[in-house]
């Protein structure tokens, strides 16, 4: 027998969404159209939360966070509002997970990169930066993606916040780098490694902006440019 309680409810989908964002994230996959379905494996439901993230980058990085309608967004990504609201609340926690994430992969692999336990000398450690194995650096789309997430820092206090302690945190992490340098000669003797690690996170936010922005990838000229900017510690040097 069917109860009160579903005749009244089965259709409704304002109170399908409201039971949805109250709740947040369904991990049994129902449907108050259809009554109960059959549970789905984790694995199943972390592929559909995949396929949502991958088709919002693309569409994200093409068209920034505002512009595309939730229409187009789900379009996109190939999922029906019902499947999607399974997995995110609205388009703010989908717009707030991709950045966290974006920021979250970008900098762990920066840090990995700019901190290692014995550094090569500095002209090559920075001179490599336009091939090192960053996500960022070699994937197009999420260098665009990295853009539009700084200009939504600048409407978003909690994002901006985030912003903010990730890069103090890459430029702590560079100045630990920057000091076994100086040590080595590497750099001037009075050299502030804090302050040379703000310079050279500058000079690489200008080389994603200049590339995602301007159209300019020459990472050839970019490293360079690093070279040249520290030349090679003497053998004297490098015994310190």
């Amino acid at each position: 027998m069917v109860s009160r309680f579903s005749k009244e409810k089965e259709h409704s989908f304002c109170y399908d969404l409201r039971l949805r964002r109250s709740k947040g994230v369904v991990k049994k996959e129902r449907s108050l159209y259809f009554g109960a379905m059959p549970r789905v494996s984790k694995e199943h439901s972390e592929a559909r939360r995949q396929q949502i993230l991958a088709g919002a980058r693309r569409c994200f990085a093409a068209n920034g966070f505002h512009a595309p309608s939730m229409q187009e967004l789900l379009t996109e990504i190939g999922l029906s509002p019902g499947a999607f609201y399974r997995y995110f609340s609205g388009k703010e926690e989908l717009v707030s997970t991709i950045a966290a994430e974006a920021l979250a992969s970008v900098t762990q692999s920066l840090v990995t990169y700019l901190n290692p336990q014995d550094p090569p000398p500095l002209r090559d450690l920075l001179g490599g930066l336009p091939g090192a194995p960053v996500e960022t650096l070699r994937d197009p789309e999420l260098n665009r993606l990295i853009i539009q997430v700084w200009a939504e820092g600048l409407r978003d206090e909690e994002l901006s916040k985030v912003l903010h302690n990730g890069m103090l945190r890459l430029a702590d992490l560079l100045a630990e780098t920057l000091s076994v340098h100086r040590r080595r000669g590497e750099l001037p003797a009075d050299a502030d490694p804090a302050a040379c690690a703000r310079v050279i996170i500058a000079a690489l936010q200008g080389y994603l902006l200049q590339r995602a922005a301007f159209g300019v990838d020459e990472p050839e000229v970019f490293a360079s440019g690093l070279r040249s900017l520290f030349p090679a510690a003497t053998s004297a040097d490098q015994d310190r």
